[in-house]
């Protein structure tokens, strides 16, 4: 009897310790990487929630937020629902979590998360795998994953869904072609991924999923229900192997250089080509740079460009620079380096270099080594004091001096002529926009341009000030610009 009472009395404790609040999750056992998701629910006029934004080092989120009225013979009820969400890769406890209602503590209790490892789905109306083309390969080296997915004829799925794949360590690539076939009794659905590890090392790709809706059949009802259902497929392990120090490309490759001429004129450019072309993974080829300095350069973007055959990524890379030089250079050759997985060696191809000529580099001066006058002599003095002279003699002779002295003036007299006329242009239409302008510069003496300025008085005070001193001065010249300025400023 008094086992009995302490169990009445241990239940009703926990009853009212947790009977305000539910808590509701989606399974204990939850697969790698998917979504885990709780939900509380609490009764009370008056609900504070703890505050759950991350849980055992993994981050939550909450889904939804709702509230609820009842009212039940006269008594107002609330229940408010909150749904949260986190991904886990490992187990992890659901801890109790402490709520207060209606100025009440109580609290939920702990719950044990196990997390397993997703594995491939087993059916007799459906199939999903993944396969590839080699499992033994190094880092960079190309291979082709190949999702497969088929179902039975009078099965009925709707709105499949292939999930993005977690391709963590592996570089890829959708391919555009994807292949739809009849096989016996099930339709098939392919899709390849061009693929390479980014790392060596025992990799793995882990189960890729299928979200997909199954019609059922209702005995109770002519209608069909629907049932959501996640297809697995298998996982696949592979064995990377690393590459030589510092190489990064894998494959068979040849590398070309070409310019557009040998001889230029001085501002002229040349155009320079770098084209690599081969099988291997062409898109890790890092941006080629132009091997000299101290240039004017112009560069395009590399264009790469490529392509599945034979199961194999064939490409091309191809880069242009513009190089304007000032003198003559030579453009060295460029080193390609990758790595020949059938002969287990790091391969070097080179370009070749190309020497480049400007024409005209040197000034129309010469310079000659001569005997000359003693007033043109410039002396330099050697480590042995040797002298030596040196005579510049120009080329131009006296009459093209006189023909450049004599069209100089005539562009200069031409300058100013041009310059007074588009003055004069301008004078001319802004006094036809603005007569008062044009009576003002025409009036000889003060007494004109008084008679001509009175009806303007109390507009301007600056403007009254040198109307009233023109009447003291007998020199307007000095007044009457700077009566044009205001005038002007005034846009009378």
């Amino acid at each position: 009897m008094k086992l009995y009472k302490i169990f009445l009395l241990f239940f009703l404790f926990f009853s009212s310790l947790f009977g305000n609040v539910k808590l509701s999750i989606s399974s204990n056992n939850i697969v790698k990487n998917e979504p885990f998701i709780f939900v509380f629910e609490a009764d009370g006029n008056s609900v504070k929630f703890p505050d759950i934004t991350s849980l055992d080092s993994y981050n939550v989120q909450e889904l939804s937020s709702s509230t609820s009225t009842n009212i039940i013979n006269g008594k107002i009820s609330k229940s408010v629902k909150k749904a949260y969400s986190l991904i886990a890769t490992k187990d992890f406890v659901l801890p109790s979590f402490e709520f207060e209602i209606d100025g009440k503590k109580e609290y939920t209790k702990e719950e044990k998360i196990n997390i397993i490892e997703a594995s491939k789905t087993q059916s007799e109306a459906f199939d999903f795998s993944i396969k590839t083309n080699m499992n033994d390969l190094y880092v960079g080296e190309n291979f082709i994953l190949t999702l497969v997915f088929k179902y039975k004829k009078n099965a009925r799925l709707e709105n499949l869904y292939l999930e993005k794949p977690n391709f963590q360590n592996f570089w890829y690539k959708q391919l555009d072609e994807s292949k739809n076939y009849e096989e016996d009794d099930f339709i098939v659905s392919e899709v390849n991924f061009l693929m390479f590890a980014l790392k060596e090392g025992d990799l793995k790709i882990e189960p890729i999923k299928i979200n997909v809706q199954i019609l059922e059949n209702n005995s109770y009802s002519i209608f069909s229900s629907s049932k959501n259902k996640k297809i697995y497929s298998n996982s696949l392990d592979f064995n990377i192997k690393a590459l030589p120090q510092n190489i990064k490309l894998i494959g068979d490759f040849e590398i070309e250089a070409f310019v557009d001429k040998q001889k230029i004129k001085v501002g002229e450019a040349v155009s320079y080509k770098i084209k690599i072309a081969g099988t291997g993974n062409i898109d890790e080829i890092e941006d080629i740079k132009f091997p000299l300095e101290n240039l004017t350069i112009y560069e395009n973007k590399p264009i790469i460009k490529s392509e599945i055959v034979n199961n194999k990524s064939r490409g091309e890379y191809e880069k242009v620079f513009s190089v304007v030089p000032d003198k003559s250079f030579v453009i060295p050759s460029i080193t390609l380096e990758y790595f020949d997985k059938n002969l287990k060696k790091v391969i070097k191809k080179q370009t070749k270099s190309f020497d480049i000529e400007v024409i005209n580099e040197v000034s129309k001066q010469e310079v000659l080594l001569e005997k000359a006058p003693e007033k043109q002599q410039q002396v330099i003095q050697s480590e042995q004091d040797t002298k030596e002279i040196i005579k510049f003699v120009e080329k131009t002779s006296t009459i093209d001096r006189i023909i450049f002295f004599s069209l100089g003036i005539i562009v200069c007299l031409l300058t100013v002529a041009l310059y007074f006329y588009v003055i004069t242009s301008r004078r001319k239409k802004e006094e036809e926009k603005k007569p008062l302008l044009l009576k003002i510069r025409k009036a000889k003496t003060k007494e004109e341009l008084i008679k001509i300025l009175a009806i303007y008085i109390k507009i301007d005070s600056k403007l009254d000030e040198l109307i009233f001193n023109l009447e003291k001065t007998n020199e307007i010249n000095s007044l009457k610009k700077e009566i044009i300025k205001i005038v002007k400023e005034l846009k009378l």
